[in-house]
Formats: structure tokens, sequence, C-alpha cells
């Protein structure tokens, strides 16, 4: 039998009083709790699928689930990579999902059932979750909180089928990311990295890996000598399942996940 979840659950996972949970759950006015108490509140709360009788009368109904895509997109290669990302997403779920995409400046995102933001800085993926109270996954973004399952490319093992690939030096290839931290983890396995957005004429480099599709169609006409691993559906599937996982409410262990 499932234990059901309480109010004093919710208190020791934030913690918390059971008092402090009720004030924020109840908006009690004159209290003194910080955004930052009340946010993390609501993000347990979520996390544990807990439903006060306040909020019965707003639950959906519908069968379906929605998920909302967000990203911050400076220009044609990252709009190329939003409809790959797209694709490979809609293979990966199952039939009883949607999807839809969000475009900036994010607020209050209704109806969804779960939000991916990709390609974020941390900023703006703290943004989207101080506005929305549902299932968060970061996805190429690196937010490193037990809260919100997270998902990047393993760029270590990446780093080594290149250079079990190439006899010579080669520039790493990507388009540059939004994220500071996935942008310096890039920097440290690759001692050649070329971050492009539509200014492809910048790399030189003779020899070119890459995991963007979109910056490896770039390089097939130019004659370089192109190794593209494709990493977007392995990507997209432990999105998908992440996104299945979080929005099942069941207790987890494992939040950070590299393909």
């Amino acid at each position: 039998m499932v234990k059901r979840v309480t109010i004093h659950d919710i208190a020791r996972e934030a913690g918390v009083s059971a008092a402090t949970v009720s004030y924020v759950i109840n908006d009690t006015q004159g209290q003194s709790i910080s955004e930052d108490t009340k946010n993390k509140i609501w993000h347990v709360i979520n996390m544990f699928n807990y439903k006060p009788n306040v909020f019965a009368k707003n639950l959906r109904s519908s069968g379906r689930k929605l998920v909302a895509v967000c990203t911050e997109t400076d220009g044609y290669t990252d709009k190329a990579e939003l409809v790959d990302l797209l694709e490979g997403l809609s293979k990966s779920f199952k039939d009883d999902f949607d999807l839809v995409f969000v475009a900036p400046p994010f607020g209050r995102i209704t109806n969804a059932d779960a939000i991916i933001a990709y390609n974020v800085s941390r900023e703006t993926f703290y943004t989207i979750g101080n506005a929305n109270y549902i299932p968060l996954i970061a996805v190429n973004c690196c937010v490193e909180d037990k809260l919100f399952f997270q998902i990047t490319p393993d760029f270590d093992k990446l780093r080594r089928m290149a250079d079990s690939r190439f006899s010579s030096d080669y520039a790493f290839v990507c388009p540059e990311p939004h994220d500071s931290v996935l942008k310096s983890r890039i920097t440290q396995a690759f001692e050649n990295a070329v971050f492009v957005n539509d200014d492809f004429g910048k790399v030189t480099a003779s020899n070119v890996f890459t995991v963007s599709g979109v910056v490896a169609e770039r390089f097939k006409r130019r004659g370089v000598n192109l190794y593209y691993e494709n990493i977007y559906l392995p990507l997209c599937g432990q999105t998908a399942d992440c996104v299945i996982k979080a929005l099942s409410r069941e207790p987890f262990d494992v939040h950070v996940y590299t393909v």
C-alpha cells in the first residue's frame, strides 16, 4: 500500500516547519517567509505530487499530457537545432504526449503537465522554475539541483571517441551554449573547442568533430574530414524517460544523466 504524502513529509523535505508549509499553501498574509523558501516548498510539493484541497478543482482531467519546450534562440543555427530537438522528442514520447514550443520571455505556462528547458542559462532555468510548479527537466543546462532531472552530453566520452577517430588535431564545433557551466565543460574536455552561432567561416580546422546535425550539414560541403556523432536520439530518449519519471511522482535517487 502506497503511503499517503502528508504536510509533514513536505515540511521535512523542504527543511521547514509544517506551519510554514501551511502558510505558503494557503497564502497566509503577515508571515515573513522568503521567496526562496516559498519556491522550494512548491517544488517539493510538486515532486511528491501533494495536492492540497485548495487545488483539487484545478486538476486536469485530460488523459493526454502536454509538455512545453522552452529554449533561447539567438539565430538560424539555434532555431535549426530546435527543429531537430522537437523531431527527436516527438519520436521518443509515447502517443499520449503532446509537445508545444514556448518562446521567451518565460513566465507562467498554463495547462502544461511538464516543462523541458533546453539550452538555457541557469538564470533562465530558475526563472522558468520559479513561475511554474510542475516537473521541470534541464537539458543541455547544468543546474545540479536534486529537485530537477538534468540531461547533458557526456563530453569526456565524446572526446575519447574523437581521439580514436582522428590521427591528428581536430576541432570540436558546436553552437555556443547559453549555460556558462556547460560551455566550461566543453572547453575542459576539448583542447580546440570552437563555438559557432551563424559564423561558420571562423572554423579553419581540416578535421572537424561535432554532435550537431546542423553543424554537420554545414561542413559536409566544405571538404573537411568530418566526424558527426548523432546524440539527439539518445538525448531525447533520456529526456522523455525523465519526464515520464517526474510525472509518475515516484522518488528517484539519480537525477543527473549524461548520454
